[in-house]
């Protein structure tokens, strides 16, 4: 079965650590990461498909992942352990997968995976798994025509909890945007509409939630012979009704632009994508509804990116920060993301010297007269000496800086085992609340 997921997680954690999500050799790691060490490597699941992890508000990390035999299971990271089972079994001689996401909401659990048929393969069912707190329901969206290559779907969530979903498909020989929403007060989920021009082939969508209750699509379409930019947005995601801006082109006029995508930083939404082997950028402003004009990202290094998504809204210095995914990459366990991250190019020049020491050796090069020559061995007798004690110095200073190295590290995973204990217990209270309300319930329907 074809692996078809390279994305990454990771989480900053106020506590200052770092959880990194990523799969190597087809199994799931988590590693704990600080001040670029590794506290920790855990090895979650293995011989998987595709993956997906989530962080609910008590702070505690799920992860939900399709194996090449089939199995979709759920994992939940309590007690310093990840606790897994299997949800349901597929038969993955007959179908393939894609696209697994998973969202946690007030302890629901929605899980969305596109299914397709290997007869068939272009057609893709999307399903969806959700825990309602008493009971697994699984329920059919949508069916949906794809190319081979594509990814069936892109979903997010809004603040009051409803998962809105975009795809393409085709219709009349062209492929057309759709979009359609689950409404988590009625578990329903909204017949698919068209948002993309019926006159135009389109690909790549991506959509977008932001904080201030409004959604955002993007997505690649053809416009004079040339791949462009475009954008919709509706301020008003609670609605029953649809209230869709007019379509806008982002990309300047025969650029050949693709894959684009939306992260919102601060009252700011930036919609980054591909143009040839450069990424481009367009801000737009939520408070005022402004655009920027197309900017070239500087991406003066020559590593690989990779996809990523940030857990929760935290991220280095930016903390009003909401990525469902963007491109980075990862340099001695620091991260770097395009778009918000100035990453240098490395320098690869080995030219470089000590000042003093040069300094020191003009001036010792300098011709002596013969009646000198005893002046100037005292002078590199003394020299040496001060390098000895420098030396001494130095050895002794580098003994300390162990030590308080040592002793730094020791408090961080003392740190690190403390906000464990204080999430042990913030789960621990919420299991005695839900078991006292389940006590008194149960107590008042024996009175009655």
């Amino acid at each position: 079965m074809e692996f078809t997921s390279n994305i990454q997680y990771i989480h900053y954690s106020k506590s200052g650590f770092i959880y990194y999500f990523y799969t190597e050799n087809k199994n799931v790691y988590m590693n704990i990461i600080k001040n670029k060490e590794i506290y920790s490597t855990v090895k979650i699941t293995e011989n998987i498909i595709d993956y997906c992890v989530d962080i609910d508000d008590s702070g505690i990390f799920h992860l939900v992942s399709i194996s090449s035999l089939g199995d979709l299971k759920y994992c939940i990271y309590r007690d310093n352990k990840w606790d897994c089972r299997c949800l349901t079994k597929y038969n993955a001689k007959s179908y393939k997968f894609k696209n697994l996401k998973l969202f946690i909401v007030n302890n629901k659990i929605h899980i969305l995976i596109a299914i397709s048929n290997i007869i068939h393969s272009n057609l893709w069912t999307l399903k969806h798994h959700y825990w309602n707190n008493e009971s697994w329901v699984n329920k059919k969206v949508c069916d949906i025509i794809s190319e081979k290559y594509d990814l069936p779907f892109h979903s997010d969530i809004d603040p009051y909890h409803n998962i809105h979903i975009v795809f393409k498909s085709l219709y009349d020989k062209k492929y057309q945007i759709y979009y359609c929403k689950y409404n988590t007060t009625y578990n329903t989920w909204s017949m698919p509409i068209r948002v993309s021009h019926i006159s135009q082939d389109n690909s790549h969508p991506f959509i977008f939630c932001d904080s201030k209750n409004g959604t955002h699509i993007t997505w690649s379409g053809f416009y004079n012979n040339n791949l462009e930019i475009f954008y919709l947005h509706n301020t008003k995601i609670n609605s029953s009704k649809n209230y869709w801006s007019e379509i806008k082109r982002l990309s300047n006029e025969g650029s050949n632009s693709t894959h684009p995508f939306i992260f919102q930083d601060g009252n700011n939404l930036k919609v980054l994508w591909k143009q040839n082997n450069s990424y481009f950028s367009n801000t737009i402003n939520l408070l005022d509804n402004t655009y920027s004009q197309p900017e070239k990202i500087q991406s003066n290094y020559n590593l690989k990116l990779f996809p990523i998504s940030i857990i929760g809204n935290n991220y280095k210095s930016w903390t009003q920060l909401k990525m469902p995914i963007s491109y980075g990459l990862q340099i001695n366990y620091e991260f770097f993301i395009i778009g918000l991250d100035v990453i240098l190019p490395k320098n690869n020049s080995t030219n470089t010297y000590n000042s003093t020491e040069i300094c020191v050796c003009k001036n010792l090069s300098k011709e002596s007269p013969k009646n000198e020559d005893k002046e100037m061995l005292s002078i590199d007798s003394q020299l040496q000496k001060s390098t000895d004690i420098l030396e001494d110095i130095k050895n002794k200073q580098d003994i300390v800086n162990k030590l308080l190295n040592d002793i730094n590290k020791q408090l961080e995973i003392n740190e690190w085992k403390m906000n464990e204990i204080i999430q042990l217990l913030s789960t621990l209270h919420i299991n005695i609340q839900n078991t006292n309300n389940h006590f008194w319930t149960k107590l008042k329907n024996l009175l009655k």
